[in-house]
């Protein structure tokens, strides 16, 4: 089979359609791959077996698209595929965004550029196709039709279904939805699942060793609001600055290597934080009245339940040594001016947001709950319309709750974000190294390519096989509801479709550098030929064993 005569026109043409994250522009690419699918003869005589299902509520349109390629027998074993259309918009390329899409320009153009030696290298090799989208993942989305176009063709058990999903750069709706069809699709065609397989690029500096990931990292994000009490910045000792107490938080968090998650000899990288600003709207002589942040914290085994309990302790010990150092200072003035110290009458609060809506709830009741539905509506109108992001939403829910109940200074308040990604690893999964994947892969491969396949227990891109499986409780479901302010309106996981998804995950992908730069690239001989050849002798010997 020449398979690199089937991909490359297919992957070249996906590279050049535009498709910007969260913009109109997925909705045209994705009628591009379905009209593809449609075109195949399999298709055309079942016709049943493809379309587009369309986002609930989703202002640009966008769908997730499906094929079912079914086998010669009554086996109801089927492997999923699983791949995004979206990419990163273009706008780093400066004047020459216009290439973006056109690889064999683009790397004509790159090469006048004074890159570093590896860089340059690729640029002078036949083997390296650059542009946005190469590898993230528009590579992928065209291995995983030649795979479906392959399989519609030969006689082999069981069942492959196709899913590509729009969004994954952004907050996943696509995947969020798309697990809910899955779950359709299950009931409608007698499925039983066996194996997702993503296809995210890899990266590694050697030529002969590439990575198969049998996981995903997750990702929380930690919201903080912080409530300080004012005043004049003549008088500062008569109120106490809320960016002072989130400075203290992000020093307790940032890069703590000790908030890392560990498994066996890999560990996730400490929090970073992504926002810090006080809540001033005007300029005014006087100490902001609130501050917020949020940051990410990946996991690879840590529960929203553990990571809520941290964060609390974390507030506590930022309120008292921001008022350790409050009150050092205060004395410390006090002496320089000869006046006679005061006591300070500050009571620290540290909160969950579940704490101040419940408080809202019993100070207004019915008021205050249809109040705030109407206040999430607008809020929900400003994030569909990326007036504002999902985080700021979340943040003016917190403030609206905390005005509500007039909350008092200095106060710490801890709440939940989305996007959210559960960790997944076949190591978590019950029997989830029941086809012992990575021995597979590495056999294959190294009989093929002589190439040498690593394994990892996660992607650490962070990836939509997050929502492959549900490995965490009841408990856990709760707390994230519970402080995630406008749950089940600007955000939701299907946990419960989730939580039917039991069997093991795993990625591979090509080799890929540079994702998200100008000079992301992807290899040419694992998209045309080795990762497709690789799936397919793996689906095989999966389905017929």
């Amino acid at each position: 089979m020449n398979r690199r005569k089937l991909i490359e026109p297919l992957f070249l043409r996906l590279v050049s359609t535009r498709s910007d994250t969260n913009t109109l522009y997925e909705s045209v690419i994705g009628e591009t791959i379905l009209s593809w699918i449609k075109s195949r003869e399999y298709f055309k005589s079942y016709p049943e077996h493809a379309g587009a299902a369309l986002l609930e509520d989703d202002t640009n349109s966008r769908e997730v698209i499906w094929a079912l390629v079914k086998g010669n027998n009554q086996n109801d074993e089927t492997i999923i595929l699983i791949n995004h259309y979206d990419t990163v918009d273009s706008y780093e390329y400066g004047k020459i965004q216009h290439l973006a899409l056109r690889p064999d320009e683009l790397k004509n153009e790159l090469s006048k550029r004074n890159f570093g030696k590896n860089i340059r290298l690729d640029i002078e090799s036949k083997d390296w196709i650059f542009g946005r989208g190469t590898a993230d993942m528009k590579a992928g989305v065209a291995i995983h039709l030649s795979l479906i176009e392959e399989f519609s063709k030969e006689n082999f058990n069981g069942n492959i279904l196709f899913l590509s999903v729009p969004d994954e750069e952004t907050l996943s709706r696509g995947m969020l939805f798309a697990v809910k069809l899955i779950h359709d699709l299950k009931e409608q065609y007698r499925l039983k699942y066996i194996l997702t397989i993503n296809s995210e690029p890899y990266y590694n500096m050697m030529k002969n060793k590439a990575i198969i990931y049998e996981g995903s990292v997750g990702k929380i994000m930690p919201v903080v609001y912080v409530k300080g009490v004012k005043s004049h910045v003549g008088d500062p000792y008569n109120g106490i600055n809320p960016s002072l107490i989130l400075a203290n938080i992000q020093m307790l968090t940032e890069l703590n290597v000790n908030l890392s998650d560990k498994v066996e000899f890999d560990a996730t990288p400490p929090p970073i934080w992504v926002n810090l600003k006080d809540r001033k709207k005007a300029y005014d002589a006087s100490i902001p009245e609130a501050a917020t942040g949020y940051f990410n914290w990946l996991t690879f085994t840590k529960t929203p339940t553990e990571i809520l309990e941290k964060m609390i302790t974390i507030s506590e010990k930022a309120l008292e040594v921001t008022l350790n150092h409050f009150s050092k200072s205060y004395s410390e003035f006090c002496k320089l001016t000869n006046d006679l110290e005061e006591e300070i009458g500050f009571v620290p609060n540290t909160l969950t947001f579940e704490d101040i809506f419940k408080e809202a709830i019993v100070k207004g009741g019915t008021s205050f709950i249809n109040s705030y539905e109407d206040f999430q509506k607008d809020i929900k109108e400003l994030v569909d319309k990326n007036e504002i992001t999902l985080p700021e939403g979340t943040i003016r829910l917190i403030e609206y709750t905390a005005d509500y109940i007039d909350l008092e200074g200095p106060s710490v308040v801890v709440a939940i974000s989305g996007p959210y990604y559960p960790h997944i690893s076949n190591f978590l999964i019950k029997n989830g190294d029941r086809f012992t994947l990575s021995n597979r892969v590495n056999k294959i491969s190294k009989e093929l390519y002589n190439v040498e396949y690593e394994k990892n227990l996660y992607f650490m891109g962070m990836s939509d096989l997050s929502y492959a499986g549900w490995l965490g409780n009841q408990e856990d479901i709760d707390v994230i509801t519970a402080n995630s302010p406008g749950w089940g309106n600007l955000y939701s996981v299907p946990f419960d479709e989730m939580r039917t998804l039991d069997m093991p995950v795993v990625n591979i992908g090509p080799w890929g550098k540079d994702l998200h730069k100008i000079t992301e690239r992807v290899y040419g001989p694992d998209v045309y030929e080795r990762v497709p050849e690789i799936i397919s002798r793996l689906i095989k010997e999966l389905l017929d064993s």
